[in-house]
């Protein structure tokens, strides 16, 4: 990669792009088990945000690269892959100047779409070329072609991609069932539904079992597609395949209709689930309630009038939603309490809540199960807390909304938890201020008319009592650091 290339990704602008979804979760597995922490990247992003020249950037990066483990490197590469960002070249190259580098399929075609989205087509195609010669089979090849694929159709250079994918007709497919898998996967990102089921049945064909998985990725491109009928005849399929309808089968399958936001169909699977023993897991409910349309509104807005009980919940979707089976399929999933049991952690020292790997809209509707659950109790712990995190793996890392939104949830209820002073990631109580808030009785703010005609007056309650609640929770913390309480 020459110095040109380099130069010419540092001064184009990264402000607001970001990668397709599916390309982000390779990137993520292609730095899992990141030896860095992220606020070691937040503070390379940082530094290399107040350099003012190429040569300075090169230099952040390179002592970066120089002083970091593999596995930090490349979790700050695909942090910046994934932004979209520019410096992610300069500091590919520097990453395959390291005595540790091994290359990498997804990394190598990552930077050469952001390459040639950025008008370096030279480099961009040399690159590629390079990479080729590394390869030592055809399935390397065709593995390869297909990372191709995705990261250029993720940027939006279709034909780009489509000419990848001739040429990876073109390949032997030897490599098995692996192969074939990232195919799919390509094609269905590409919204290729139609040659992705061809792919599957070539797959069938050549004596390869697929799995639950390869149906679901097809079946959702026709979902999102809004082919039903296609969908739903490859979901029947996967009988037909032999596929056992377990909990990942049946996972799926839910995926699939909530790709198409079908929510009587959702319904429908979630109560076949039911009588199949299938309990719904954190996926099933991040699934379902992501769907939501309605609920998805009330945990991002939180509004003055946001229900803080699953009962208000329910009848609130009842009396305002537009889809007519939004309540109904709510409250379908909230009878089962699988969910929250794997979620929640009792022992005779501490009763805790464990939100990692909830959406905040999953987490708003689990907070109030949980609640519920916590006043049917008659005898608690010593200690009650809610774990949230610090933001690690919200889609702007370091910006803790699942923590925002519990924060603000318990507060309208007049939850005694707050911030432990040892872990800002979880709110945490003693049993002696929780029983008197559970025994206690709120319901959801009712609307009504303000009394107030100025041409403020409907905005100023709201904010003056944002105001105390925040008050509020400082002065309460530096109470808690003053008795010595976590």
């Amino acid at each position: 990669m020459s110095a040109v290339a380099v130069a010419a990704s540092l001064s184009t602008p990264a402000a607001g792009r970001r990668v397709n979804t599916i390309t982000v979760a390779s990137l993520r597995r292609a730095a899992a088990g990141g030896g860095s922490s992220w606020r070691s990247e937040r503070r390379l992003m940082s530094e290399l945000e107040r350099t003012v020249t190429a040569g300075a950037a090169e230099r952040v990066i390179r002592s970066y690269v120089g002083s970091k483990s593999e596995r930090a490197a490349l979790a700050a590469l695909s942090r910046l892959l994934m932004d979209s960002d520019p410096l992610a070249i300069p500091f590919y190259e520097a990453v395959t100047q390291a005595r540790w580098f091994k290359w990498s399929s997804i990394h190598a075609a990552a930077v050469a779409a952001l390459l040639e989205s950025n008008g370096s087509t030279e480099e961009s195609r040399s690159l590629i070329s390079d990479s080729f010669s590394r390869l030592k089979s055809t399935s390397e090849t065709a593995l390869f072609y297909c990372d191709l694929m995705t990261a250029f159709s993720s940027r939006g250079m279709r034909d780009r991609a489509m000419d990848f994918y001739a040429q990876l007709r073109t390949t032997p497919l030897s490599g098995g069932a692996k192969t074939y898998t990232a195919m799919i996967k390509s094609l269905c990102l590409m919204g290729l539904a139609g040659e992705a089921e061809a792919a599957l049945r070539e797959m069938v064909f050549q004596g390869y079992q697929p799995e639950a998985f390869q149906f679901g990725l097809v079946a959702k491109c026709y979902g999102k597609a809004g082919s039903l009928v296609d969908m739903e005849r490859v979901i029947a399929s996967m009988s037909d395949a032999g596929i056992r309808l377990g909990t990942g089968a049946a996972n799926i399958v839910l995926s699939c209709y909530t790709s198409c936001r079908d929510h009587s169909r959702m319904l429908s699977w979630l109560r076949k689930m039911r009588k199949l023993r299938i309990a719904p897991t954190t996926k099933a409910y991040n699934f379902v309630l992501n769907s939501c349309p309605t609920v998805a509104s009330m945990a991002q807005e939180l509004g003055p009038l946001l229900p803080l009980s699953t009962a208000d919940l329910v009848n609130k979707l009842r009396s305002a939603s537009p889809w007519p089976a939004e309540a109904e399929l709510v409250q379908d999933l909230l009878t089962s309490s699988s969910v929250l049991d794997k979620a929640m952690d009792w022992s005779e020292s501490e009763v805790k809540l464990n939100l990692h790997g909830f959406s905040t809209i999953a987490a708003y509707v689990l907070m109030l199960q949980w609640v519920d659950a916590m006043k049917a109790r008659r005898a608690l712990p010593l200690e009650v807390s809610v774990v949230c995190g610090i933001g690690k793996h919200s889609n702007i890392r370091g910006e803790p909304k699942v923590r925002e939104l519990a924060q603000e949830v318990l507060s309208r209820m007049g939850s005694p938890l707050r911030m432990s002073m040892r872990n800002k990631g979880r709110l945490v109580a003693k049993r002696d201020r929780v029983k008197p808030w559970l025994a206690t009785e709120w319901s959801s703010p009712v609307a009504e008319e303000s009394t107030d005609q100025s041409p403020n007056g409907g905005n100023q309650q709201p904010f003056l009592l944002t105001l105390m609640r925040k008050l509020g929770q400082v002065l309460s913390q530096f109470l808690q650091f003053s008795k010595g309480e976590a």
